[in-house]
C-alpha cells in the first residue's frame, strides 16, 4: 500500500523520478536509495548475498536495475526484468527520499558517506567518461525541454572540481554537485 506519494519530483541528466510511477512493488522488495558515489554497488552486492545466500557472481546491473536512470536500461526493459524475478527483488535509486514513493511493504536502505569522499569519487567517475557517455548525457539534456541543453563539463582537476562541487546555489538541473548530494542526505536524515 502506498503510504506517501513522491513530494519532490526529480528530473535531470541522470534520473527521472517519474519512472517509479510505472513500478509495481511486491511485499519485501528492497529499494537501495543513495546519493551517487557513496557505496550503492557495494550495498547492492551485500543485499545480493543476503537474498541468494551464496557468493555466486551475478550481473548486478541486470539483477538490480537503476530504475530512475535515463541512460542505462530502458524503463520498459527494467520493468520486465523486475517482473520476471521470482525472488526478493532489490532496486537501485539515486533519488532523495522525497522523490520516491513510500510503500508499506517495501524496505528502504540508504547509505551515507562523507561528502568530500563522494565528491572525489564523483570526480574520478566523470574523469573516466568516454566521448560516448558525454554524448548520451548531452542527448538527454537536448531532448528534454526542462533541462538547459548539453550536460555542463565540470573542472577535471581535484582542487577546481572540489570548489565547483561545493559552490552553493547549484541545482540538480545544473549537475550532481553538493546541493544535490546534501538534498539526498537531508531527505533521508529527516
Amino acid at each position: 500500500m502506498l503510504s506517501r506519494a513522491p513530494v519532490a519530483p526529480v528530473r535531470d541528466w541522470y534520473c527521472d523520478s517519474a519512472h517509479w510511477d510505472q513500478f509495481t512493488p511486491r511485499d519485501g522488495d528492497v529499494i537501495i536509495a543513495t546519493a551517487p558515489k557513496v557505496g550503492t554497488t557495494w550495498t547492492q552486492q551485500i543485499v545480493n548475498l543476503l537474498v541468494f545466500q551464496n557468493p555466486e557472481p551475478r550481473q548486478l546491473g541486470a539483477l538490480s536495475p537503476w530504475l530512475d536512470c535515463r541512460l542505462q536500461m530502458p524503463l520498459p526493459v527494467a520493468l520486465q526484468v523486475l517482473e520476471a524475478q521470482p525472488h526478493r527483488r532489490f532496486v537501485k535509486s539515486h533519488l532523495p527520499m522525497s522523490a520516491l514513493p513510500i510503500w508499506d511493504q517495501v524496505n528502504y536502505i540508504h547509505v551515507a558517506r562523507d561528502g568530500r569522499d563522494a565528491c572525489m569519487s564523483y570526480l574520478n567517475h566523470i574523469n573516466g567518461y568516454t566521448p560516448f557517455t558525454w554524448s548520451r548525457l548531452d542527448a538527454v539534456g537536448e531532448s528534454d525541454p526542462l533541462l538547459p541543453g548539453a550536460k555542463p563539463r565540470p573542472p577535471r582537476t581535484t582542487r577546481e572540481f572540489f570548489h565547483h562541487w561545493i559552490e552553493p546555489g547549484g541545482t540538480r538541473k545544473a549537475e550532481l554537485m553538493a546541493d544535490a548530494f546534501f538534498e539526498i542526505e537531508r531527505s533521508f536524515w529527516a
